[in-house]
């Protein structure tokens, strides 16, 4: 039902009650994984070890927790002793591999995660892993070498052709070939909503946004509580300016997940653009901006509905963090952070600033679409 906090008290309550309760302690191993929590992830993996220390999964669940946390000599003594426990597992020579791709041992990463491969000719951390290994040295064809040979020993692995696709899509831009390993993807295992998600991007990306659109309806009919389709779909809306297809989308996906962050933005962005309720948009920037707090888009859905009540300064402090944001994060410059920015300076009564933001606008992006009315904002500060 996707209450991921409701779902987590239930285990805990199996756990409390039946310390014995093997599948408990795995499902909140999963919990505090998908949370990074990774103190959890270690108090889980010691209950699991307890109660199974003869299988590898605990020690290498152990070894996750101390890798994310950087502690390698314990991560490293567990991962030894999943080996020991269970050699012919790829579970422990994946945790291997993850522990050197870490340590930017590249060259023996590969060798563990082959390791893996060869144990385990269906594992999709093992060639995920040896994919992250190649392309975090450039070596993106190697990647596609190395999906294609998985493919062949196991072709039925929805996982294998979604891993391929990625690399086509992310890295080498073959759009053609990305289509074609989702959509093979989707096809062995139509649970694989993470496939089908990609193959609306890719044809998105390629410029077949109805194609887009029809992949995500089709999946919201085989999966129908699933947020991620409609906020997907709300995007490709926007692009349009469709704003109320976008807004309709968006409020299904809160009804979902009522309290997912890029919906909530993205609906009081949709708000602001169709004259909507400004202190409604206000609450759902307010709901994003808790979840996100490091999100230069939230930041500035947040800075701009400041500047629609009239609250210029807290405006401007947003805008600038937006700013910040997307340069801590390695982000491209946007023009509409700056002609928030600058409309909100000139409001707060500072011109030259406001003139520096508009100025950077159309220095960014001489077309940008509201580039008529920022040379009119910037002959008013002139005049």
């Amino acid at each position: 039902m996707g209450s991921l906090e409701q779902a987590e008290t239930e285990w805990r309550d199996a756990a409390r009650l039946r310390p014995d309760l093997l599948q408990a302690q795995r499902a909140l191993a999963g919990v505090a994984m998908r949370k990074g929590d990774m103190v959890a992830l270690e108090q889980a993996a010691g209950q699991i070890i307890r109660l199974e220390p003869a299988s590898p999964d605990g020690y290498a669940l152990r070894a996750v927790s101390n890798i994310n946390r950087r502690l390698f000599a314990p991560a490293e003594q567990d991962i030894h002793q999943a080996i020991e426990v269970a050699p012919q597992s790829a579970v422990g020579y994946v945790q291997m591999g993850n522990l050197r791709l870490v340590q930017r041992q590249f060259s023996e990463a590969a060798k563990a995660y082959q390791a893996g491969l060869d144990r385990d000719a269906n594992s999709i951390d093992a060639l995920r892993g040896l994919i992250n290994t190649y392309v975090m040295q450039g070596q993106i064809d190697k990647t596609i070498v190395a999906a294609n040979s998985q493919i062949a020993k196991a072709p039925t692995s929805s996982g294998f052709y979604d891993l391929l696709g990625t690399v086509l899509f992310q890295n080498k831009k073959d759009w053609n070939g990305a289509e074609a390993a989702f959509r093979k993807s989707a096809e062995l295992d139509r649970n694989n909503t993470g496939a089908l998600i990609k193959l609306g991007e890719v044809q998105a990306a390629s410029g077949h946004a109805d194609l887009a659109l029809a992949t995500y309806q089709q999946s919201i009919k085989d999966h129908p509580r699933e947020a991620s389709f409609y906020i997907l779909m709300g995007q490709l809306y926007e692009a349009r300016q469709d704003w109320k297809s976008a807004q309709n989308v968006y409020q299904k996906a809160l009804e979902l997940k009522p309290e997912d962050p890029i919906a909530s933005n993205n609906l009081a962005n949709v708000m602001l653009q169709t004259g909507g309720n400004v202190d409604v948009a206000l609450s759902l920037a307010q709901t994003a901006r808790r979840a996100l707090p490091d999100s230069s888009d939230v930041a500035d859905t947040l800075g701009w509905i400041y500047y629609q009540k009239g609250a210029y300064e807290s405006a401007v402090g947003l805008l600038q963090e937006a700013l910040k944001l997307r340069e801590k994060n390695n982000i491209p410059e946007d023009p509409g952070i700056h002609y928030h920015l600058g409309l909100a300076y000139e409001k707060a009564g500072k011109p030259g600033l406001a003139r520096q933001q508009l100025e950077q606008v159309l220095k960014l992006d001489p077309n940008y679409s509201d580039a008529a009315e920022v040379k009119k904002q910037l002959a008013q500060l002139k005049s």
